[in-house]
């Protein structure tokens, strides 16, 4: 419309007229894509998240030790659900935190693994990696066509998931727990309906830049790097 309207212009002003119709194309997109993300937030997200997750019934033998967690990491207002797809999950809504689990990747992880996947979500509402990921795929929305902020959105996915490991061993000081159970959940996701919700599961695997999850082989890596380290720290001999 805008171009249709400047066009009986464009010969007399030509710069003008491609200033106005890329400015009008920008802001038009950003103002889309900000009011349906804002939409999304304010009301699909809360939707799909009851159907979603259920009452944590199942995972009652875990909410002490995930009480003591929120408290040791500092994380308030955040309620654990049992997750009725996928693996595991954390999402922050209007400041409320829902951490969740599927009760059959709790049946099948050690007491460590637990507490390594949920020092992992945790860590994702503590670090406001939800704000993050938004903001990311916002600019994917305003401009579709783009390339590069693909390759960012996935990027800052991958980061984030990463970082979500590290903070997850800092807290427990378990980085083998956490490899085991990235694994076992990696296995659990499998051809589980989650292609609409790509790159919020914690056992998501990927390849190649426009993926949203890090690949599971460096993943898996790079805590076995950080369990060979804390293990030379700890060593009688360094410690000597």
């Amino acid at each position: 419309m805008v171009c249709s309207m400047m066009l009986q212009d464009y010969w007399a002003h030509p710069q003008l007229t491609i200033r106005t119709v890329l400015g009008t194309s920008l802001l038009v997109s950003l103002g889309f894509a900000t009011m349906m993300t804002f939409i999304a937030r304010r009301y699909t997200f809360s939707r799909m998240l009851e159907r979603m997750t259920t009452a944590p019934i199942s995972l009652s033998g875990i909410a002490t030790g995930f009480g003591a967690l929120t408290g040791k990491m500092g994380v308030s207002g955040v309620s654990l659900r049992e997750a009725v797809s996928g693996s595991a999950f954390s999402i922050s809504l209007s400041g409320q935190g829902v951490v969740a689990m599927s009760p059959k990747l709790a049946g099948s992880l050690s007491s460590d693994e637990t507490e390594a996947v949920l020092a992992h979500e945790l860590s994702h509402i503590k670090n406001g990696d939800s704000a993050a990921k938004g903001l990311a795929k916002l600019a994917r929305m305003a401009f579709p066509f783009d390339p590069v902020l693909r390759l960012v959105e996935a990027a800052v996915h991958r980061e984030r998931e990463l970082w979500a490991d590290r903070a997850s061993v800092e807290v427990t000081g378990k980085p083998l727990a956490l490899a085991t159970a990235i694994v076992k959940a990696n296995s659990e996701s499998t051809g589980a309906p989650t292609s609409n919700l790509a790159g919020l599961f914690v056992g998501g695997s990927g390849h190649g830049l426009l993926s949203l999850y890090p690949n599971l082989e460096r993943r898996v890596d790079i805590l076995l790097e950080l369990a060979r380290r804390m293990e030379m720290s700890n060593s009688p001999l360094v410690v000597a």
